[in-house]
């Protein structure tokens, strides 16, 4: 085992192979990213996502903010993921540190790592990052050397909703919070950590001048008051209150990366509004996103264009806390629809404001496929949504669900939350009662089937319910309640969220810092992936134990007022009173005044709804002004004439049969994600590809026999389909660049359209493979090898697509194994003819291994798997 300098690049090879689950997620080097001088960089960051590859990057902020760092002159940003518990394990068996996806140099050897953190419980996945990264947890240990030592540990700071909200449970792990948007604050740090290298400053000497930079806050700098809660910072230069950052959506950063991988969000995403005011009292990031900044209609339609051409999607979306406000949203989703007419692409939303869908907004979503349509009413009674402002009544919803049904929809997924302040049984029965009515009303214009998920209120800070309780038991009640009333009807599914999420999430997300201790000792006991429904019975026991442990069960937090009845029975100078007192997160400061918010809970109280500001009059919440700006709403200009959908070109003219290796890295892609790159890639090529039909249109590209996952190839073939002929010499060198290295086009000829397909046009593969004894042993090599080739059958056994027990005869298949190199060692290297039959079938090197430990009597590895060649039956 070699351990890699902190300075050097990781033996990734070594770490990363086929037998580690989904290893493409690691290989980094993804369609957009250039190569970086290490060597010149002043400050060297990583933004490292605590979830895996597939969550992290497709994170828009993730890629956003990754894209305007690595443009700032003598900044160098890579990226780093959580690993799956495969790789973190030999991690820690090969004593490595966690790597740069695209430098693959170790961690510590950034100046800089930033942590999202995006939910309460994700800050147990940053501990497993910073133990993987070989850093100390905790900002108190890691000493003060000067900045532009070699030993000195990299800045670890915390960025995202959840950091901004309420840092204190999170902050003795930090070096410092960046507050609010990043995309104007982080290059502002960079330049201060640059001088400070220069300057040769120590830790605390930068930290010091980073808690002068505006939305910088570093907890070491603050402590508690003599009221046990209220910080208060140490020197008198600093601010008693640190204002979180606003900053302009910049669209055209969007579309820096596509991962060779299929992520949770697999397309281009484009952000069409920052900032939501539509005041609904439960909603924190409508609270800390204030005020409300539209993106000009131009700068969305040319961030989208660009964008589609650039990374090959297929699909696209257009994104904000509620789309719906975006008043241009109907004509630039019509001119987006017009403009791509041709090019088989679809559009997807998020949730939507359903009030505001009509005609034009059904129109533009979906594409060549109807996309999903989501809507959240929250709550199951007229009562129940103006207490928490939601500012939507039956009829609004009743008008939005038959608008969908006219434009096709049969399917919509709505959202629920049960636990809310003010919610009574008749509340919650009335979800069920919501839902019947939908279908009941609907029924002239077909059967409706409704999604549902039920989700649990969990008070936020700086929200007007941030001094509400909630019962774990009660929402378990009430989930049965509404289980018995579902049970009736039909054409649901309905989904709960579990309350033992919800209870982790409440009780860090309103703490302060004697919860570090717990968050520790819970990700010691075994908590991570807390947000992932497969750990949550390990996560909550080790939560739970932490807490017990901590002596900090039941209700230790005196800023919580009660249920909605012990809201009702005090008077108002009580809860003036009440509601005056510090919390753990008052020294952030979100421009929101902690006074209106106490008087928008009266204003609850009264079942009275506040109008959205970006549309009626201001609120006097105290965000706009010459810190966080005003609301920039948009007027909606003229929608287009909606041109008519085109199906994708299907004509069948030209057919290439194209011989292909796959080498390097590459060996690590699956067969699927390899199907979804050359798709990207011919996306971009605009090369006239044939699409076959259907409901879901895909490039006519057939590849011969799918490789094993981690086999290199040498002789690969594909058949592509075009709708006008075209030269094979200008398809190589057209689709050649825009592939990654280790995926080489070696030839192109064309094939008879409607001669026999690829699949059935093979004969024979070639492998060459080595084989290794797993223990100390002489093994007769040469011996085994002939007896399988003399052997009259060799029978597999397996079972079949639906896992009933088969086997078969795979001698005839063998057409010769013979040992190549010497054969007197533990380890040898084996050349493998077999045919293929017209159904594909053949014989895989797995399987020779099989039988040959049968025929040594001992286990066996394989390593360094090729196929060299496939051979056809006109060859």
């Amino acid at each position: 085992m070699v351990v890699s300098a902190p300075d050097h690049p990781v033996d990734f090879h070594q770490l990363v192979d086929s037998s580690i689950n989904k290893p493409a997620r690691y290989m980094g080097h993804e369609l957009g990213v250039e190569p970086r001088d290490w060597q010149a960089a002043q400050v060297r960051w990583a933004l490292t996502y605590p979830e895996i590859y597939e969550v992290g990057s497709s994170n828009l902020g993730h890629i956003i903010l990754y894209s305007i760092l690595n443009a700032v002159p003598g900044q160098l940003c890579d990226r780093a993921y959580l690993p799956a518990a495969d790789l973190a394990a030999r991690l820690r068996e090969q004593e490595q540190a966690l790597f740069g996806v695209e430098s693959r140099r170790p961690l510590p050897a950034f100046d800089i790592l930033g942590f999202s953190l995006s939910y309460e419980l994700g800050a147990t996945n940053i501990l497993e990052m910073l133990d993987l990264c070989r850093v100390p947890l905790r900002a108190s240990d890691r000493g003060d050397l000067p900045l532009n030592d070699p030993a000195a540990p990299p800045l670890i700071f915390a960025g995202g909703p959840t950091a901004t909200s309420n840092p204190e449970p999170y902050a003795p792990f930090f070096d410092f919070i960046a507050l609010g948007d990043g995309e104007e604050l982080l290059p502002e740090i960079g330049l201060v950590v640059a001088q400070a290298k220069a300057d040769a400053l120590t830790r605390s000497q930068l930290l010091r001048d980073l808690a002068q930079v505006p939305g910088v806050y570093v907890p070491s700098l603050y402590a508690t008051g003599d009221d046990g809660v209220t910080l208060q910072p140490l020197y008198s230069d600093l601010p008693r209150r640190v204002l979180r950052r606003v900053a302009t959506p910049m669209p055209h950063y969007a579309m820096g990366l596509v991962p060779h991988v299929e992520t949770v969000h697999d397309r281009l995403t484009v952000e069409i509004r920052r900032g939501c005011t539509r005041g609904c009292r439960f909603c924190q990031p409508g609270m800390l996103t204030r005020p409300a900044r539209d993106v000009e209609p131009e700068a969305v339609i040319e961030a989208v264009e660009n964008g589609m051409k650039q990374t090959g999607y297929s699909d696209f979306s257009l994104l904000s806390l509620s789309c719906s406000d975006y008043l241009a949203l109907p004509a630039v989703g019509v001119e987006l629809r017009n403009r791509l007419a041709d090019q088989n692409v679809t559009l997807q939303l998020p949730s939507q404001r359903v009030d505001r869908f009509d005609d034009d907004i059904a129109h533009i979503l979906g594409g060549t496929r109807q996309a999903g349509l989501t809507f959240a009413p929250e709550a199951g009674t007229q009562r129940l949504r103006d207490i928490v402002n939601k500012g939507l009544t039956d009829d609004d919803l009743l008008h939005g669900i038959r608008t969908a049904m006219e434009n096709g929809y049969r399917k919509v997924k709505l959202y629920f939350m049960i636990g809310l302040p003010g919610e009574t049984d008749a509340d919650v029965l009335g979800i069920a009662d919501t839902c019947v009515m939908l279908q009941q009303r609907c029924r002239d214009l077909g059967r409706l089937n409704l999604n549902i998920t039920i989700s649990n209120f969990t008070p936020k800070p700086h929200t007007p319910f941030q001094w509400h309780s909630v019962s774990t038991d009660e929402f378990l009640r009430r989930q049965d309640l509404l289980r018995g009333s579902f049970q009736r009807l039909r054409g649901l599914k309905v989904n709960f969220t579990d309350a033992r999420l919800s209870a982790m999430e409440d009780f860090v997300g309103r703490s302060d810092r004697r919860v570090a201790s717990v968050i520790e000792a819970a990700w010691r006991a075994g908590a991570g992936m807390d947000a992932w429904f497969e750990s949550l019975d390990r996560t909550y026991a080790a939560w739970t134990g932490a807490i017990a442990a901590a002596g900090l069960e039941g209700r230790y937090r005196q800023m919580e007022v009660g249920g909605w009845s012990a809201v009702t029975a005090l008077d108002r100078q009580d809860l003036d009173s009440f509601c005056a007192q510090p919390l753990p997160w008052d020294h952030i400061d979100t421009g929101i005044d902690k006074g209106w918010l106490a008087e928008d809970l009266k204003r609850a109280l009264a079942a009275a709804v506040v109008p959205d500001c970006s549309f009626d009059g201001c609120s006097s919440c105290g965000v706009c002004g010459p810190d966080l700006g005003h609301n920039v709403v948009v007027p909606p200009p003229v929608v287009p004439t909606q041109l008519p959908s085109q199906a994708p070109a299907s004509e069948r003219v030209c057919r290439l049969r194209i011989r292909f290796a796959k080498t390097g890295s590459m060996a690590l892609l699956s067969h699927l994600d390899l199907m979804r790159m050359l798709e990207r890639a011919l996306r971009r090529s605009a090369l006239p590809i044939s699409f076959t039909g259907g409901f879901h249109p895909l490039p006519r590209i057939q590849i011969a026999l799918a490789l094993p996952l981690g086999a290199e190839a040498d002789g690969e073939w594909m058949d592509l389909e075009f709708t006008s002929p075209i030269a094979g010499e200008q398809l190589l060198k057209t689709l050649q660049a825009l592939l990654p290295d280790g995926m080489a086009l070696l030839s192109a000829d064309e094939v008879p359209v409607n001669g026999k397909s690829l699949s059935q046009n093979i004969t024979c593969a070639v492998w060459s493979f080595d084989l290794q004894l797993e223990q100390e042993a002489h093994p007769r090599w040469l011996v085994a090898v002939e007896g399988l080739m003399a052997a009259e059958q060799l029978i597999w056994h397996d079972t079949d697509k639906k896992g009933r027990p088969r086997e078969r005869d795979c001698r005839p298949a063998l057409r010769q194994l013979v040992l190549v190199g010497p054969a007197d060692g533990q380890r040898v290297r084996l050349r493998l003819e077999a045919t293929v039959d017209s159904m594909g079938r053949s014989i895989r090197p797995s399987q020779i291994q099989h039988w040959l430990e049968a025929q040594l009597g001992a286990p066996l590895h394989l390593h360094n798997l090729r196929r060299d060649e496939l051979q056809l039956a006109e060859c």
